[in-house]
Parts: C-alpha cells; structure tokens; sequence
C-alpha cells in the first residue's frame, strides 16, 4: 500500500504523515456492477454540472482527487488528512465538525463513499445517476439540463440495442 500524499499533478510525493503527527486515511475503491455501464467518472462532466449542486464543491473535489488517486493506485493509498484538507482550501482541522470531515460525511451521506469495517474509506468508481428526488431541488433550468441528458442517452442506448 503506498504511503503517499497525492498531490494536484497526479503524482505521489513526500512521506505521508505518522499517525503522531496527523491523521491519515485509507482510500479504497468501491466499484460496483451495476454501474459499471450505466455510472459516471468522478471527475467527468455529468457530476460536476448534476451532482454539485447536490453534494456541493469540496465533496466533488474530493472524489475526483480520490479517483485521480485510485487511478494510479487501483488497490488503494493512504492520504493525509491535514495535508489533503489544506489542498482543497478546507482549512487544517479534522475534528468532527471540521470542513474536512463534513466533506466525507457528505460523500458517505450520499452514497459516493462508505466506511469499510477496517476504518478505511470505500469510495465509488463510478457514481450513479442523480436520483429523481435530488433532481427535483436542483435550479429549473438544470431540471431541463437533466432530463435532456436522460432522453439522449436513452436514445443512445435505443439505438446501441437494436
């Protein structure tokens, strides 16, 4: 298991922190059948212009870093808590109501990451489509966004299967 902090240009540098001088956590991927034809990347265009509105900036960011990170290191990799906290701007602390732990709490609130049994933080290859219940508090104009984009690719997928 690497013991690096992912840094913004994909690469791992510098030694992690010790567990004495800042938290860690351990990225694993959730990867999930059903969506493995059907879901989004994290880091593609349908999450950041459906899903942000939803989950909000920091959650995105941070799963597109993950999936950046799992990219590189499909069976998993350790992060700094600190240090990536201060890469998206959320500040040092990762007490319970720290920026940083929110963020993970949304991404679990919603469905985007899980908490395994070892402690580790399971997080989705592939997100799914925005339910209807969150696309309904989504501004008017992205409503129409989202039920166009369901119609093309409902075309598409018409059309692949005939």
């Amino acid at each position: 298991m690497p013991d690096a902090i992912l840094t913004d240009d994909h690469r791992t540098t510098g030694p992690a922190p010790t567990e004495r001088t800042a938290p860690t956590l351990t990225i694993r991927a959730w990867w999930d059948p059903t969506l493995a034809d059907r879901g989004h990347d994290p880091r593609g265009d349908y999450v950041e212009r459906f899903w942000l509105g939803v989950v909000g900036p920091s959650t995105i960011l941070l799963l597109r870093r993950f999936a950046r990170g799992l990219e590189v290191h499909p069976s998993g990799f350790r992060v700094g808590l600190v240090d990536t906290a201060r890469a998206l701007g959320l500040g040092t602390g990762t007490g319970r109501n720290s920026p940083m732990v929110r963020t993970i709490d949304r991404a679990r609130a919603f469905g985007l990451a899980r908490e395994l049994p070892d402690g580790d933080l399971a997080v989705r290859t592939s997100v799914p489509t925005l339910p209807r219940r969150h696309v309904q508090r989504l501004p008017e104009p992205l409503q129409r966004a989202h039920a166009a984009w369901l119609a093309e690719h409902a075309a598409h997928a018409g059309a692949s299967s005939s």
